[in-house]
């Protein structure tokens, strides 16, 4: 019988290894250049001289200390940062365990119309902070915008994905019925808590406020952030005039408020009112701030100045206002495009569908070519290493 030839090595055998490298191993070895341990874990098994005391596991290990401490405690923290109601709220609601837990994020839009919401109602609630992100104690704060994994959050988060299993706030567990999805909260929270109520009577008010809550979702504050994100000025210009064109069509259909008062149905505060609230703040606080965000002096934008004049000094979103300068900073990845959120990543989308690409200061040239000559470095790593083991493995099946 003719001796076995010995197989190809099949291209595809590198796909997962090189995803893996990439990664994983390749930003947490660099750090520490220790060639012995950036080949271990990529086959299932650890080469390390010393398996007690591995880098990467003090480094897993101190990140996650630093994750906790940035949900609790100050982290090269600014002066001009001072306590501001919603921080004082916050407090608050953070001391004492109860039964309705809100997991929630300061910072975060969607997660504020569940704050007002609970606030309006006046609900005995326990807040439980959760940071989504990445902790650098070099950034104020500790704030990123780099996400963490789904099961790192559940890890660093305990409960949090039973309320709520994609990974994003806000999440409401009350008792054991657990829901998730900010408007999704908002009309729980409506129904399952008594108090003063934001859904109006009549079906047909009922069905306005379910459209423009969501048309402040899919359309206005999608426009913004993509003005935001986005490092083109012709990209942004076209954005910002979307924008604009949303809020025209949005203030048009708000109530006269000589008339009927100054929330978007008059007299009555409603859900649409908690929809567009916390986005109206950012719009005003960080769009001007990074983006020199400025209105026309139209009808329309001054029925929205009156309307945020009335919903700011509202009690349950004056509670929840937090510091500015705070805010502000922790926005700075989204001004620069260096975010790697969910929420990033979509904005992103937006903008390579426009064909407007990224256009991060991420994308430089001189950062592209330190990186591919990385992956180059890692992949040739990664081929050797596989070769030789294909090469035994295979050896060995012909001389049997």
């Amino acid at each position: 019988m003719p001796p076995l030839s010995k197989p190809t090595l099949p291209l595809s055998l590198f796909v997962p290894l090189l995803a893996h490298a990439v990664s994983v191993q390749w930003p947490l070895s660099m750090q520490r250049w220790r060639p012995h341990r950036l080949c271990s874990n990529w086959f299932g098994t650890c080469i390390r001289l010393n398996p007690q005391r591995t880098y990467c596991a003090r480094r897993r290990k101190h990140v996650s200390t630093m994750a906790s401490n940035a949900a609790t405690q100050k982290i090269n923290w600014p002066e001009e940062w001072t306590e501001c109601a919603g921080e004082r709220t916050i407090a608050m609601r953070s001391k004492e365990v109860l039964p309705v837990k809100l997991y929630t994020s300061w910072f975060c839009p969607f997660a504020q119309r569940a704050w007002i919401a609970m606030e309006e109602k006046k609900v005995a609630y326990q807040w439980i902070e959760i940071n989504p992100y990445e902790v650098d104690p070099k950034e104020p704060g500790g704030y990123t915008k780099k996400a963490l994994p789904l099961a790192e959050k559940g890890k660093r988060h305990p409960g949090f994905l039973e309320a709520s299993p994609t990974g994003l706030i806000p999440g409401l567990d009350n008792g054991g019925e657990k829901v998730h999805d900010s408007l999704v909260v908002v009309e729980y929270i409506e129904e399952a808590f008594e108090g003063p109520s934001f859904m109006p009577e009549s079906p047909l008010q009922r069905a306005r406020v379910r459209y423009w809550s969501g048309f402040v979702t899919d359309k206005i504050q999608k426009h913004y952030y993509t003005m935001l994100i986005s490092q083109d000025k012709k990209m942004q210009e076209e954005y910002k005039q979307k924008f604009y064109d949303a809020c025209r069509d949005f203030a048009r259909e708000m109530a006269d408020p000589k008339q009927c008062g100054p929330y978007f149905l008059g007299k009555n505060f409603t859900m649409v009112d908690i929809a567009f609230a916390p986005f109206w703040q950012r719009i005003l606080w960080v769009g001007g701030h990074y983006r020199g965000l400025t209105f026309p002096d139209e009808p329309e934008f001054e029925r929205l100045r009156v309307w945020w004049e009335a919903v700011s000094e509202r009690k349950s979103v004056a509670d929840t206002l937090v510091c500015k300068p705070r805010l502000l900073s922790s926005y700075k990845q989204y001004a620069l495009n260096q975010a790697t959120s969910d929420y990033g990543k979509m904005i992103q989308g937006i903008m390579r569908r426009s064909g407007g690409g990224q256009g991060g200061a991420e994308s430089s040239p001189g950062v592209s070519m330190i990186t591919a000559a990385g992956l180059c470095a890692v992949s040739a790593v990664a081929a050797a290493f596989v070769v030789v083991r294909w090469g035994l493995f295979t050896g060995q099946a012909t001389s049997k």
